[in-house]
């Protein structure tokens, strides 16, 4: 399994069978960490390294996704507020708040101090960042990596 194939099934297909409105806590954790996982593929280290999760999450936000994602994630707020708390704990930290669709918050601005996620927007924002990677990979601007075909049962 190369790459792209490894984004298309494991990043874009799940995230599109999602409903951030009706299934916002799921759709959060699974962007979440599909985020690492964008930043695994653009690496040259093997995809299973160790101990490359904090590299590896700011490096697709830097790379990938719009810009503001780096200045929040400015010492490795995001990291540790998002992504660490949702892998970790399932939950994210209480310096975020998370919403889908707000008519009132935007996505990843403050609010009384406190830092909004907007899922729908979040989910969208990382299917677009798949999709970046899949043309960098497509272009040779980023080397594919392979891993041996996962098998479900």
């Amino acid at each position: 399994m190369d790459s792209i194939e490894i984004i298309r099934k494991f990043v874009i297909e799940p995230i599109k069978q999602l409903d951030p409105s009706l299934s916002i806590h799921p759709t959060l954790v699974y962007c979440t960490l599909s985020v690492e996982t964008l930043g695994a593929l653009i690496d040259t280290k093997p995809i299973r390294a160790r101990e490359q999760s904090k590299q590896r999450f700011a490096s697709a936000l830097y790379h990938l996704f719009p810009n503001q994602y780096g200045f929040v994630n400015k010492e490795s707020f995001l990291y540790d507020s998002l992504r660490n708390h949702s892998a970790h704990h399932l939950v994210p930290s209480a310096h975020l708040i998370i919403t889908s669709r707000s008519e009132t918050l935007r996505h990843l601005d403050l609010h009384n101090g406190q830092r909004v996620v907007d899922v729908t927007q979040f989910a969208q924002d990382v299917l677009n960042a798949a999709q970046v990677l899949i043309r960098k990979i497509e272009t040779d601007q980023i080397k594919s990596k392979h891993i041996a075909d996962i098998q479900f049962l």
